[in-house]
């Protein structure tokens, strides 16, 4: 790429961190200062100085401010500003009402032909949360879309109630898959795979459990805590990935905790990622049979959770 020289300035404005093109010129900088190691290149026309390493939310604000058209965050940048988990986004994706091609690599620029909800939220311009798990209906498929959901209400200032409300009349491509997911978005839940184990129970034609469960026992006046719970039959249904086995202290507080409930009556089902992957309907079997023999009843599990993990 070949840059205009800039013109002497005697008064040059001093360069910030992050800056434009046109901000080098006005500081003084060559074509070859910008290509040298002293700075890199974020986009076309966006420049950092090296060893700088920008937050997420500056590099927002600096592509809201260096990207033509680019008027508010959305889909993928939107969710991330809000807390929600997303599959990785290579990209910064922002929305617009003005018709603009853009080519910049690394950049996602969003046409919306009618004006979307729109909020400042930690000093950005950016669609709301109700607009953005709209919008994230289109990308994501129906588990992450949950994922999402779940993570946004217990993130951002939403509720289960409000995204629901949100998407109730909405004629948006993916809207219809917005108000399956929204309505059985839960506030609370704590991880991803909390998120997917409880969609793998309900496309399995289980009951739905309650999240967080809190049991108090009477003789130590200790509460504890279920992820997944069925309180009639005392079955608690939790799952341990890896990362409990990493953090050993906390693996120890949860064998611990476990052991204390199984002394008051419940039973459990331990779900790992790999069975809940490469065996599903194991998986809805084990809790199936456990809540049998918890005395509940015989569940005959359907079919649907091949939709999202057959």
């Amino acid at each position: 790429m070949t840059f205009p020289q800039p013109l002497d300035r005697p008064n040059a404005r001093p360069l910030p961190d992050l800056f434009t093109t046109q901000e080098a010129y006005a500081a003084g900088l060559r074509g070859r200062d910008l290509a040298g190691d002293d700075y890199r290149r974020l986009f076309r026309g966006g420049y950092a100085r090296s060893g700088v390493d920008p937050t997420y939310l500056e590099l927002l604000k600096f592509g809201l401010r260096a990207v033509p058209s680019a008027q508010f965050a959305a889909e993928h940048s939107a969710a991330r500003l809000y807390g929600g988990i997303t599959p990785p986004a290579s990209s910064l994706h922002f929305g617009t009402r003005v018709r603009h091609p853009c080519t910049l690599a690394g950049i996602c620029l969003r046409f919306y032909t009618k004006d979307p909800d729109l909020v400042i939220y930690k000093g950005v311009l950016t669609t709301t949360p109700g607009q953005t798990f709209l919008d994230m209906a289109r990308p994501l498929e129906f588990v992450d879309l949950l994922v999402f959901g779940d993570s946004l209400v217990r993130n951002a200032p939403c509720s289960p109630s409000y995204l629901r409300q949100f998407v109730a009349d909405k004629s948006a491509h993916g809207a219809q898959r917005a108000r399956e997911v929204a309505a059985m978005v839960r506030s609370n839940v704590r991880s991803p795979n909390e998120s997917r184990l409880r969609l793998l129970m309900h496309s399995g034609g289980l009951p739905a459990p309650e999240i967080n469960h809190v049991v108090e026992n009477k003789e130590t006046g200790r509460w504890r805590e279920i992820d997944l719970a069925f309180p009639e039959w005392k079955v608690g249904v939790e799952f341990d990935g890896r990362h409990h086995i990493e953090r050993e202290q906390q693996w120890d507080k949860d064998i611990l905790r476990r052991e204390e409930l199984e002394t008051m009556g419940w039973t459990f089902v331990i779900v790992t990622s790999t069975a809940m992957y490469a065996e599903p309907l194991r998986v809805l079997d084990r809790i199936g049979d456990k809540i049998v023999l918890a005395g509940g009843p015989r569940i005959r599990i359907r079919d649907d959770w091949r939709r999202h993990f057959g």
